[in-house]
């Protein structure tokens, strides 16, 4: 189920701006996660804030991102949120950008994304490592 950026911006409100995992064996998989929320009936344009939600067990994460520096940090690799057109979503996996739609597997760096959802200003996906 995809939420609405403000659903989840609403979430993200009571968190604090970073995010550090500190369980088991899924924080060697789990390094960060940055936003910056500016709530206060989210009406303003899609970038007036920005949204990173992971979890993560075993081998595998799954990640919504959304909004201008959205940014996680999974397997030793930095995922940024760059933006969506149309029914696409483009994202920085390290150094190397990639777009894929809801349903789509792509390769990028060492890791492999399944994209589970795109919706207007935010993007989900699980990464797992190749």
């Amino acid at each position: 189920m995809l939420l609405t950026a403000g659903a989840l911006l609403a979430l993200l409100a009571a968190c604090s701006n970073s995010t550090q995992a500190t369980t088991s064996s899924d924080a060697m998989n789990f390094s960060y996660a940055s936003s910056s929320v500016a709530v206060s009936g989210f009406s303003g344009p899609p970038d007036s804030g920005s949204l990173s939600i992971v979890s993560c067990s075993g081998n595998e994460c799954s990640v919504t991102l959304g909004g201008t520096g959205s940014t996680v940090g999974i397997f030793g690799t930095t995922i940024s949120f760059l933006g969506i057109q149309d029914t696409r979503a483009t994202i920085r996996v390290g150094e190397q950008d990639v777009s894929c739609t809801e349903g789509q597997v792509v390769a990028a760096g060492p890791l492999t994304l399944r994209c589970t959802g795109v919706g207007d200003e935010t993007v989900e996906f699980t990464a797992s490592p190749r």
